[in-house]
């Protein structure tokens, strides 16, 4: 097999793809749509399935050959692409040892590294494994795509970095390091702004910092947000607290 380019591909805060030194141009949105769905299973998928997924509208038989004329246009982009993506009569699937730095693979490594040293009781190695997560989410999955199928996994993506910084953020404030968890927490309430738990732990970095002024303008903001947006108040636990 001839040697070709390794890939550097984003997912997260936008779709770029750079082969080598260049940028790899997939213009047609389909063909972006198949590469990408094939990234996120990165095991054997049924050509059925596939073609199903992505023409849900068309019977198997035009949605499989949509699916193969897709393939050409892939290989006529990516020449070498036997060397990411193996293909038999049934199913496809992008190879485990393909060249290429998949963020959203690094992401949810780092995630399940800092998993398994807070298990072993290694907080030091989960609070650098968390910042190597919070670093390699530069955004939401595919921005600005509405896929079926996408949007659950772009869900689960924003979820589990949003888990994330709240495990961050507690392991350093335990850690004696509440100044380096603000920055965590205040980039937790800007993915969510609704997320009540990150105002009352915002609260709490502030209250170690002994900025008792800070801790009640987080609270006034959390009350003002839930209200304009939920017709809510805080919850109980975050008015004792501001209590």
């Amino acid at each position: 097999m001839q040697d070709g380019p390794s890939l550097d591909i984003q997912l997260l805060g936008a779709f770029r793809i750079i082969a080598g030194d260049a940028p790899l141009r997939l213009e047609q949105p389909r063909l972006q749509r198949l590469l990408v769905y094939l990234l996120l299973h990165r095991h054997p998928r049924p050509r059925q399935q596939v073609a199903f997924t992505l023409w849900p509208d068309t019977n198997e038989e035009q949605a499989l050959k949509n699916l193969r004329t897709l393939l050409t246009r892939l290989r006529q982009s990516l020449p070498d692409l036997d060397r990411y993506l193996e293909t038999n009569t049934y199913a496809l699937q992008w190879r485990q040892d393909a060249p290429c730095h998949l963020d959203v693979a690094r992401f949810e490594d780092a995630c399940t590294a800092a998993a398994e040293a807070r298990q072993h009781g290694q907080p030091g190695a989960a609070i650098a494994a968390y910042e190597r997560a919070a670093a390699r989410y530069t955004g939401d999955l595919t921005p600005g795509w509405y896929d079926e199928w996408l949007v659950p996994e772009r869900e689960r993506l924003r979820d589990r970095f949003q888990g994330a910084l709240e495990e961050l953020c507690r392991l350093l404030a335990a850690a004696g390091r509440p100044r380096d968890a603000l920055g965590y927490a205040q980039q937790l309430l800007r993915v969510d702004p609704l997320h009540e738990a990150a105002y009352r732990l915002l609260m709490q970095l502030y209250l170690a910092l002994d900025d008792r002024a800070a801790a009640l303008r987080v609270y006034h903001t959390c009350a003002t947000t839930l209200r304009n947006e939920l017709g809510a108040d805080p919850s109980p636990s975050t008015q004792a607290l501001y209590q």
